[in-house]
């Protein structure tokens, strides 16, 4: 399975299983998924690497929109941007939601609408993310 953002890997490795949101809704692919392609929305996206050994050791990386590819067994996870919970500046992340929201207010066209929706959800999954590792 490869997970990459548009400047650097991600993840490069085997995988028990991964889920994430997709443009369909909530998806989970474990080995010999059925070949498909769908849009990936932003949020969390959680992966078994093949070495963990117990549920516990799973990773959760947050994503933004991208691609998510399933072909001959294997699984490429193309996104604009990816992070894991504990690179996230939460303050950073409370001002690009308090930007997009200020930003909805003013837009003026449904496209310019989605792009700052898509801002939005984005900064929303990163401040969800990170609160949720102080409760590891």
């Amino acid at each position: 399975m490869q997970i990459m953002a548009s400047d650097h890997m991600v993840y490069d490795g085997d995988a028990k299983s991964v889920s994430l949101n997709t443009t369909e809704g909530s998806i989970g692919i474990m080995a010999h998924h059925m070949n498909l392609i769908m849009a990936v929305v932003p949020g969390m996206l959680t992966y078994v690497p093949s070495d963990g050994s117990e549920a516990g050791d799973k990773e959760e990386v947050i994503v933004s929109d991208g691609l998510l590819k399933v072909e001959n067994g294997g699984v490429m996870i193309l996104v604009d941007s990816a992070e894991y919970p504990e690179d996230i500046d939460e303050a950073r992340a409370k001002r690009a939601e308090d930007e997009a929201r200020e930003k909805l207010r003013r837009a003026n066209s449904s496209r310019e609408m989605a792009m700052i929706s898509a801002e939005l959800s984005r900064a929303m999954s990163r401040i969800k993310a990170s609160k949720n590792k102080h409760k590891l």
